[in-house]
């Protein structure tokens, strides 16, 4: 088979593809919360590593022969999908991991599609879930409120974990409506090309807020720190993401779309394993019953809309950490 990607039968490549689209996206949970514990600063840690992904995307783009330049209304959208994504949605679940487990953070963030579809049911002009779909966002926030149960009742958790769930929520909320507004507004840019300038913008504003509030004398590299960025950078924005973008164009679509209740399984599985963080018999059936919604929300057929329908946008930024 040889060692060149490009030489391979199609279907270990779709293999290939997928087990980075699952592994890589699912572990960025744990690099996170690894370059955390090496007293990396959030805002300085997050923009570092989405600085380093864009010049990368872009080098890699321009390598291959194609145009980094975009027109200035392509440039305004996603910039403006990389504030509510990245700065937002991304960011967020930095500062959440600071006070609560990497696995809890991809459970809630596995939330997603969920907050999607019920936005795309309340709004004009987009899709609407059908039954199956509506049965799906009930059964998947429970599963929220289940993860929820043990902290409101004074079981176990911390307030500061308390606020970290919240952080975490918001941040969903945000990506959501980045997501939106990507849909609501498509662009002709290359993929790469486009989120490779969403990630610069993202990272020099995160780069721009770590100097605000004063994190550069907190910002020393140490080994861990270097190997959370690098593979955050590398792996999980770089390589997960072109394999995200070619199995859209490899694949069906429902098939690639699996990733969203895969990953934080993953995640879960390899926060315990690595860093030993607690899954008891609450973060088991949270996470049970959110996966189904899930995956009862993102195989169900949808509904045409109430409104115009907007355009679609079959390669906007999936969920990442």
């Amino acid at each position: 088979m040889g060692l060149n990607p490009l030489r391979w039968p199609h279907k270990i490549k779709l293999i290939v593809a997928f087990a980075v689209l699952y592994v890589v996206w699912g572990s960025t949970y744990l690099g996170i919360r690894i370059g955390l514990d090496a007293a990396l600063p959030p805002a300085l840690f997050a923009g570092t590593r989405l600085t380093t992904a864009a010049i990368i995307l872009l080098a890699f783009a321009r390598m291959r022969g194609t145009s980094i330049r975009i027109p200035w209304r392509d440039f305004r959208i996603v910039s403006t999908v990389g504030l509510f994504l990245l700065v937002g949605g991304m960011y967020f679940t930095f500062l959440a991991e600071s006070s609560i487990p990497s696995g809890l953070a991809a459970l809630i963030v596995a939330l997603l599609p969920l907050w999607t579809a019920l936005a795309e049911y309340l709004l004009p002009g987009m899709e609407r879930p059908s039954a199956r779909g509506v049965l799906g966002l009930v059964v998947g926030f429970s599963g929220l409120g289940i993860l929820m149960v043990p902290r409101l009742s004074g079981l176990h958790g911390t307030r500061e974990e308390f606020i970290g769930i919240g952080i975490q929520v918001l941040g969903t909320w945000l990506w959501t409506t980045g997501s939106l507004y990507s849909k609501r507004n498509p662009i002709k840019t290359d993929a790469l090309v486009a989120t490779g300038y969403e990630m610069g913008v993202a990272g020099v504003v995160l780069l721009g807020i770590g100097t605000v509030v004063g994190e550069w004398p907190r910002f020393v590299l140490t080994p861990g720190g270097i190997g959370a960025i690098v593979y955050l950078s590398v792996m999980g924005s770089c390589v997960a993401f072109t394999a995200f973008v070619w199995l859209l164009r490899n694949a069906p679509a429902s098939k690639v779309m699996t990733y969203a209740y895969v990953n934080p399984v993953i995640a879960v599985f390899l926060g315990w394993i690595v860093l030993q963080e607690p899954v008891d018999g609450w973060v088991v059936a949270g996470m049970a019953v959110i996966v189904a919604g899930v995956a009862l929300t993102t195989s169900a057929p949808t509904l045409p809309s109430l409104g115009p329908a907007a355009e679609p946008d079959p390669e906007s930024i999936p969920i990442e950490a």
